[in-house]
């Protein structure tokens, strides 16, 4: 086990959680927490997997801490290694049939190709739709509550359709924004600039414009 997980003093407690009350007899912790990029306020990202029982998901406060753990029957977990794309760098921390150990193979073989390719004409789409978004935003009033929603929807969305474009996996905005600061820092700048609190129309005109690779709408 790495030095910092086996100085958590809190893994103990969730690995027993997991396995009293679900009946896992496998867990992976991934995430920050795994990687040893975390802060005291972050989650633990667990997979707890089990013989018997429905997929479902544990996530509650317990004492100071947060948990997060997804509880899949040991059953589905071979079908689909792409659908656990987000373990990647996970350490197993208990797997007595060597499910864990070959799930983590299994999901980063798949992390390595490229991803299913979205069709052309749903990339079209949402290009369009990115572009009728931001002009949806530009023409609202100080009142337009559907606006403003259609606002924050836009700055949330658009961060998954840069990677789609690129067909490249899309592992959520940690793992992304830490590729954006090391691959393509002008997108990175764009992204910050728009996603920072009072951030204006034009802002946000540079992420889509960064996100598209153009230069103006459809």
């Amino acid at each position: 086990m790495l030095p910092h997980l086996a100085m958590d003093p809190h893994l103990e407690q969730l690995i027993r959680i997991l396995e009293s009350e679900h009946g896992c007899h496998s867990v992976i912790l991934y995430g920050s927490r795994a990687l040893g990029t975390h802060s005291v306020h972050s989650d633990y990202d667990m997979l707890g997997i089990r013989a018997e029982g429905e997929d479902t998901r544990d996530a509650r406060r317990i004492g100071g801490i947060f948990l997060d753990a997804f509880i899949r029957n040991e059953k589905t977990v071979p079908e689909k290694p792409q659908d656990f794309l987000h373990v990647h760098g996970g350490v197993v921390l208990r797997d007595p049939y060597g499910i864990g150990a070959r799930l983590l193979e299994e999901s980063g073989k798949a992390l390595r190709e490229p991803p299913v390719e979205v069709a052309k004409a749903e990339v079209e789409a949402r290009k369009t739709w990115c572009w009728k978004m931001l002009e949806r935003i530009r023409n609202a009033g100080p009142n337009d509550v559907e606006a403003h929603y259609r606002r924050h929807w836009l700055l949330v969305d658009v961060l998954e359709l840069y990677f789609v474009i690129r067909r490249r996996h899309y592992l959520g905005p940690k793992e992304s924004f830490r590729w954006l600061l090391e691959n393509d820092d002008s997108a990175h700048y764009a992204f910050a600039a728009a996603l920072r609190p009072g951030a204006g129309i034009d802002e946000i005109e540079g992420m889509v414009k960064a996100t598209l690779l153009e230069s103006g709408g459809p």
